[in-house]
């Protein structure tokens, strides 16, 4: 299976535009012509004020799920007999990619009212199909034109973003059991974040070197 990267480029001018008039029309806090919600800012505020100190059991929590994808681009160096450092550049290259579609995952409109849900559940199923797309572009092309490539390029190409897609519904899921630990707060949001794209990068990664079989002979 051989990947054209005009395709791949083309590919991604669709996506990028597609996820741009996507964001624009659900930025939290504005309603469609770009007037602020009604009721936006006092919701805002009234979620800042319930800021509450995080409990040690939260911090817990969060330092110790921050060592999962760590754990898991190791793993990924033991399973493709591919170099350390190697593994963590390519989990890192889908992190990157990946990261302004998976703000869509995350995004929660203020405003109320059945419009804003359907355009909460539209940008959430956006996200949920660019970000594994993106993460697993970046792992690729880092792993086949920064290094030595893989023995079977296109099915690596596919096992990376089977494996970002596995490792977006774990991020989802790590992202959600944090947050809930933290509620009403809203503090490490950020952190939260990236442990969850940390996971999705981890899992093109290792989606990469699993379905490729490995690096080429060097």
């Amino acid at each position: 299976m051989q990947i054209s990267f005009v395709s791949l480029a083309r590919s991604v001018v669709l996506i990028w535009l597609l996820f741009w008039a996507t964001l624009s029309l659900a930025q939290p806090g504005t309603s469609l012509r770009g007037r602020p919600a009604p009721e936006a800012s006092g919701r805002i505020a009234e979620r800042g004020a319930t800021d509450a100190p995080l409990s040690a059991g939260a911090w817990v929590a969060h330092g110790t799920l921050t060592l999962l994808p760590v754990g898991s681009v190791y793993a990924t160096s033991r399973l493709g007999d591919e170099r350390l450092w190697a593994t963590g550049a390519q989990a890192g290259a889908g992190m990157v990619a990946g990261w302004l579609p998976s703000r869509l995952l995350f995004l929660r409109p203020q405003a109320s009212g059945p419009r804003w849900m359907e355009l909460e559940v539209a940008t959430f199923g956006v996200g949920l199909v660019l970000t594994p797309v993106m993460s697993a572009l970046g792992t690729w092309g880092m792993g086949e034109a920064a290094f030595h490539g893989s023995r079977k390029p296109g099915a690596a190409f596919l096992g990376a973003m089977g494996g970002a897609a596995v490792g977006m519904l774990l991020g989802l899921a790590t992202h959600g059991l944090l947050e809930w630990l933290v509620a009403p707060g809203a503090k490490l949001k950020w952190a939260r974040q990236l442990i969850a794209l940390g996971i999705i990068g981890a899992g093109a990664s290792a989606g990469y070197q699993w379905a490729g079989g490995g690096p080429r002979p060097r």
